[in-house]
């Protein structure tokens, strides 16, 4: 019996003549809960704060490292070039050759260009959190 808790709750015996004393240890218990769901509800919105500006600033990597080498990088449709073909038959065919050396030239230089882009990406944003959690814990203590 000794392990159990002590709560702040008191029995008392029913119809008891000192309804007033009661009603004020009540009234400061709820008081207490409320100030305690204040606190956590404050601290809920901190860390939404947070968590939003995080996802801000990895939203804000993601997009510009895509703008960036969208814009540096080669767009692979404009290398078809239209060849045509003089047959012995009336009628003309045209036909689309790609240029397969340069296309897959390409292809392996965009692929390097955004694997090392997002690598960067994910550093900078590591190194963020980690300086961002170390003065998060300075400001607590």
């Amino acid at each position: 019996m000794s392990g159990l808790s002590n709560s702040s709750v008191k029995l008392s015996r029913p119809f008891s003549s000192d309804t007033e004393e009661e009603m004020q240890t009540l009234m400061h218990d709820a008081a207490v809960y409320k100030d305690k769901l204040e606190g956590q509800w404050d601290e809920l919105k901190t860390d939404a704060k947070e968590y939003g500006k995080h996802a801000l600033v990895i939203g804000g990597v993601v997009t510009a490292t895509y703008l960036v080498l969208n814009a540096l990088l080669p767009d692979t449709e404009e290398d078809k070039e239209v060849v045509k073909l003089v047959d012995r038959e009336p009628a003309e065919k045209e036909v689309v050759v790609k240029a397969q050396t340069a296309n897959t030239v390409i292809s392996a230089v965009q692929s390097l260009a955004w694997t090392l882009a997002i690598g960067w990406a994910r550093q900078k944003l590591k190194n963020y959190i980690a300086d961002d959690g170390n003065s998060n814990e300075n400001s607590e203590s």
